[in-house]
């Protein structure tokens, strides 16, 4: 056996040739140089192999090294880790030779006729397919068994009760994997059950798999152009849109030739491949990202596509094509709802007039009525006018007013059009033969009536007759179709996952794990000198931030996603605690709302702040979760989204924002019963209207909340997570 060849330390005299000398030092200049860099370097001063002439057998002669001198035991991780470095050296390193290695083609995937593909109709017969198929491998078959039997007794049904389809069986598994404690296995366990799974059946109905887009034959060239095209434009890579390329290249299908039948087709794949469970989904991934590239992505095919799109009626009219008599009116309600009285109503006596006049109820005598409501907040003014303008557009499109007989809110504000509405809503909404209506309908029908409710007590004295005749019809109308005004049923559902006490430990700790991981990929991609922060990783550290302030301080979506840099109070010293404080005009109930934040806290906003919210925003941006735009704050909607998804893929639990409300007092009144003052503190609920002369700060109700929290951590079985680790590390 030869001697390996010793290659003598990177900054020893002679060991690197000027030209690779040059070259370490500019990748010097961008961070540490990543070990197989080195080597490769030093290896090739010592063969004398120029850097323009490095290529596939350069780097394979290193990763022979590496492995010869017993720096590496895998000799394929060990290449692959050579060309990752080197290709990255390519495309960061200023001057460096412009030769990006390619990855090894993958041998053909060897293929099995379907002649001897067995049979098998419930996991019982799968389970004896596994245990005598030669198509699996004696070391598999035991895990393979052992999964089935698994499955079968976890879901409380014998083997030949159950079907052999993951389709079928896949919700029961999702299910299983929120109650893994009660199985007394770990949600890991769970998971690695469904893959082995998932493996035996595709011994019976394989999945029509596809190669991966690293793959040189996976795309044909025109694909493969746009496949380089849209990952310049998009951050990140969408499977749907990936997968239809794929497809499409097997097939022959041309970019300019898909149309709904290549999409429906790309969809029905995906299902088979068991990529997605609901077709519904698929179909709009599908359509919605290769729509978002026609847009965005140089020399992308101009073809929309309309797969499952449903012709909605007519589109509602903007507000300039109005009459302008009917905009001055709507543009006097706005005032009102703004300001609480009539335009022109200025002056303390004048306000306080306006204020009597509308506080003596049902008094016929008044020949003045100036105003005095209560003032709304600007985005329920905004939804109110923009509801009016989509209401008077229904009304005009359906023939129940003239478009150029519209000249004030009451002519479409008013119990003959309310009704017409209502009716029309009702037989789109309410299934055949039945009198209910879906939750999801009901709830719009309610925020429709209370628009209108918001606009008919506001509109002039002279309009008396129509508020009189239209408030009870709003009230019948929402009497009659129930909302679940408390908790809704879904909510209780997803709340019943908390009585597993590993859940919420799981909520609480995710945003420490999350920021863990996310710090570990910033430092690795630093050394290889890479960009350090992804879009990805950025959105992610965001929701994990938002999770964070979610479980201190439960307010609603909107405030959270309004938050400012200023909103968190920041402490000087690095163990100490600081705040997060929301003035009354960041909340809904105008009510102010603080709680104090931990040390260990405070570190992961730090982290957060420093080096992952400036790529979601301008700089300048005030906003603790920004977005691209004149010092904009993330839009409320797909913040909630954002927070949903990754407290689904990190934890597996349920959430959205706005149930963090619901749990904060199921946990505060399982604590105590008598906690409800402090629930109501803590949510920023207005009192009972009593006076109080003493009672909970708002301070004290959140450390209530995370007292109990704590408790029921301290409680949970398995070792406590450190909730500083994420802030140890050097950034």
């Amino acid at each position: 056996m030869t001697e390996p060849l010793t290659l003598p330390r990177r900054d020893a005299p002679g060991a690197l040739s000027p030209d690779w000398r040059r070259l370490c030092d500019a990748r010097a200049a961008l961070g540490t140089i990543p070990g197989p860099l080195s080597t490769t370097a030093r290896w090739c001063s010592a063969n004398g192999v120029e850097p323009s002439a490095v290529d596939e057998g350069v780097l394979n002669a290193v990763a022979d090294h590496l492995t010869t001198a017993g720096t590496w035991t895998d000799r394929k991780e060990a290449y692959r880790q050579v060309r990752a470095y080197w290709n990255a050296a390519v495309k960061k390193v200023p001057g460096w030779p412009q030769a990006i290695v390619q990855a090894p083609p993958q041998p053909p995937r060897p293929q099995v006729a379907a002649a001897v593909r067995p049979t098998a109709r419930t996991l019982e017969d799968l389970r004896q397919v596994v245990a005598s198929s030669a198509l699996v491998a004696d070391s598999d078959r035991p895990a393979l068994v052992s999964a089935i039997t698994s499955t079968a007794r976890w879901l409380g049904r014998p083997p030949g009760e159950l079907p052999a389809s993951l389709r079928s069986l896949d919700p029961q598994l999702k299910a299983l994997a929120n109650q893994h404690a009660a199985l007394g296995v770990s949600r890991k366990t769970v998971k690695n059950v469904k893959s082995l799974l998932r493996k035996a059946l595709d011994l019976v109905a394989p999945r029509p798999a596809l190669p991966p887009v690293s793959d040189p034959n996976a795309l044909t060239p025109e694909w493969r152009a746009l496949w380089a095209a849209w990952r310049t434009t998009v951050p990140r890579a969408y499977g749907p849109l990936s997968f239809l390329m794929r497809h499409c290249s097997e097939v022959g299908i041309a970019p300019d030739a898909v149309d709904a039948a290549v999409a429906a087709a790309v969809a029905d794949r995906m299902m088979a491949c068991g990529c997605r469970g609901d077709l519904t989904v698929v179909i709009r991934q599908v359509r919605g990202y290769w729509n978002q590239a026609v847009e965005t992505v140089p020399g992308w095919p101009s073809r929309h596509l309309t797969l499952g799109l449903v012709d909605k009626g007519p589109v509602s009219l903007p507000l300039t094509a109005f009459p302008p008599a009917f905009q001055r009116s709507l543009e006097d309600l706005r005032t009102v709802a703004r300001t609480g009285y009539q335009p022109g109503v200025t002056g303390l006596r004048a306000r306080a007039e306006a204020r009597k006049s509308r506080a003596i109820k049902g008094d016929d005598r008044r020949k003045k009525d100036d105003g005095g409501r209560k003032r709304l907040r600007a985005a329920s003014v905004e939804g109110m006018c923009d509801f009016l303008r989509r209401f008077a557009s229904w009304a005009v499109h359906h023939g129940h007013r003239k478009l150029e007989e519209l000249s004030a809110v009451s002519d479409v504000v008013n119990e003959q059009v309310f009704v017409a509405w209502y009716d029309a809503y009702r037989d789109k909404h309410v299934p055949a033969g039945e009198e209910d209506m879906p939750r999801k309908p009901a709830k719009t029908l309610h925020n429709a009536c209370g628009f209108l409710a918001m606009a008919a007590i506001r509109l002039p004295l002279k309009d008396a007759p129509v508020v009189a005749d239209l408030l009870p019809m709003l009230d019948c109308a929402r009497e009659e179709h129930e909302t679940y005004g408390e908790l809704t049923p879904e909510n209780q559902r997803k709340l019943a996952q908390f009585a597993i006490p590993e859940n919420l430990r799981a909520l609480h700790e995710m945003p420490i794990r999350v920021m863990e991981y996310l710090e570990s990929e910033r430092q690795s991609r630093t050394a290889a000198g890479e960009t350090p922060v992804t879009l990805r990783m950025a959105l992610t550290a965001a929701a994990a931030m938002g999770v964070l302030l979610l479980n201190s301080l439960p307010v609603r979506v909107l405030t959270l996603s309004g938050t400012r840099l200023d909103n968190v109070q920041w402490p000087l010293s690095r163990h100490a605690d600081g705040a997060v404080a929301y003035e009354a005009r960041q909340t809904k109930g105008k009510i102010p709302a603080r709680a104090v934040l931990k040390s260990w806290k405070i570190l992961l906003l730090s982290i957060y702040r420093t080096h992952y919210r400036p790529l979601l925003g301008d700089v300048g941006n005030s906003f603790l979760f920004p977005r691209h735009g004149k010092d904009k704050p993330m839009r409320a909607a797909p913040f909630s989204g954002l927070i949903s998804r990754v407290v689904a893929r990190e934890t597996g639990l349920a959430m959205n924002p706005h149930l963090w409300r619901h749990l904060a007092t199921k946990l505060l009144l399982d604590e105590d019963p008598r906690y409800r003052d402090t629930v109501s503190r803590l949510l920023g609920h207005h009192g009972a209207g009593r006076h109080e002369y003493g009672g909970v700060s708002q301070d004290q109700a959140a450390a209530a909340l995370e007292t109990a929290v704590d408790r029921i951590r301290a409680h949970t079985p398995g070792r406590a997570r450190r909730t500083a680790k994420a802030a140890w590390r050097p950034s």
